[in-house]
């Protein structure tokens, strides 16, 4: 069962060497000349909106959010199907992703939305430090675009405004209990989806830097700081930063695994003095219930226009205004088959605006109610 968050955390702090953070099916292999190694996941879903807004991506209200698919209820999804390859020669490995499903379109290099390639990157171990060049995960965040890498079914707020991918070079070492990367990159994150000669990998000629910071604070703790910074149009000034500690609590004989995650995100358009901020707090915590699990989320979000009369990050959806919204998401999983796990998951949320559809008009609520089926074979 791929439940247990401090595994997670762990393997976010991994990313810092640039790995596929959260991606259990893209491990390096173990020694010298190894691969190419081949893995895959898959997801299906099926969600249920106890509103009842209009259907598909287009809908003016935020109820898209909350599903799994980032599409559609009352639908059967095929969330994603990942094919990963990874091996090493020497000093040198290699890992890559390709996406397929409703998900692809998110990791930036998909035309038609059906399918995307993640991750393609090289990393050469130089001993104190590690260059990866390519492309390669986010280190930023907690949650992560593979279904099978996160606790719930759907993902928080928080989320929505972080990168997927980053087309870019980064330097990433330890030392100590410490753990650091620095890296630069073309956008905020790949955005290879434009129309034959009309933008590619790169839209204009500013970089992002990116950067994260992590340690270990005792044997079950963890604390893990994330950033980004670029400017896009020569107008727009972007920066990012996300904040994770991440662990196990005892309770008798029964072990929490929680983590609270902080994401701060503000974007500052000089040319036509709008200046956007959100900013989320989310805590996550698990526990084993007989074979299966148990895992709830609480997140809140202000999503605001710093200018008078302007719509934050999220809510410039037409329709929706500037926001504060709180979530809480409940998910049971159980392990079919050793690799296979069957989730189902209670979504409600409630905002100080109007920003949910229901019956083609707008709600301050929704609920939602959605079933998954996870395949993760060779996921720890």
């Amino acid at each position: 069962m791929n439940r247990n968050l401090l595994l997670a955390s762990v393997a976010a702090m991994a990313a810092m060497a640039a790995t596929t953070i959260g991606a259990p099916l893209t491990a390096h292999a173990d020694g010298h000349d190894n691969g190419p190694n081949f893995t895959f996941g898959a997801s299906v879903s099926y969600g249920y909106d106890f509103n009842d807004p209009m259907s598909g991506a287009t809908n003016a209200s935020q109820n898209v959010n909350t599903y799994s698919s980032q599409e559609q209820d009352e639908s059967f999804n095929i969330d994603m199907l990942q094919l990963g390859l990874s091996g090493d020669r020497g000093a040198l490995s290699y890992e890559g992703t390709l996406v397929f499903g409703d998900l692809a379109a998110m990791a930036g290099d998909s035309r038609d939305g059906d399918i995307g390639l993640q991750t393609l990157s090289a990393t050469w171990d130089l001993g104190p430090a590690a260059v990866t060049a390519g492309r390669f995960a986010t280190p930023i965040g907690y949650e992560v675009l593979a279904p099978w890498g996160n606790a719930n079914i759907s993902r928080s707020r928080g989320w929505l405004v972080q990168p997927i991918n980053h087309d870019g070079l980064t330097v990433s070492g330890t030392a100590d209990v410490f753990d650091f990367m620095i890296g630069v990159a073309n956008n905020f994150t790949v955005a290879d989806n434009s129309t034959a000669g009309a933008g590619g990998n790169d839209n204009d000629d500013e970089k992002a830097i990116l950067g994260s910071f992590g340690t270990t604070i005792g044997e079950d703790h963890s604390l893990y700081v994330s950033g980004l910074f670029t400017q896009e149009g020569d107008s727009t000034d972007i920066w990012l930063v996300n904040a994770i500690m991440a662990g196990m609590i005892g309770f008798g004989d029964i072990d929490i695994d929680y983590a609270l995650e902080g994401t701060v995100r503000n974007d500052d358009d000089e040319a036509t003095s709008t200046e956007l901020r959100m900013w989320n707090v989310a805590l996550y915590g698990g526990t084993d219930v007989g074979p299966g699990g148990v895992d709830v989320r609480v997140d809140f979000t202000e999503d605001e226009g710093l200018v008078p009369g302007v719509s934050g990050i999220l809510s410039g959806l037409p329709g929706a205004s500037d926001y504060q919204a709180v979530s809480v998401t409940v998910t049971g999983s159980l392990p079919l088959t050793p690799g296979v796990d069957v989730r189902l998951e209670y979504r409600f949320d409630t905002a100080n605006e109007d920003i949910f559809g229901d019956d083609d008009s707008m709600s301050d609520s929704t609920n939602s109610l959605q079933a998954q089926v996870v395949w993760h074979p060779g996921a720890e």
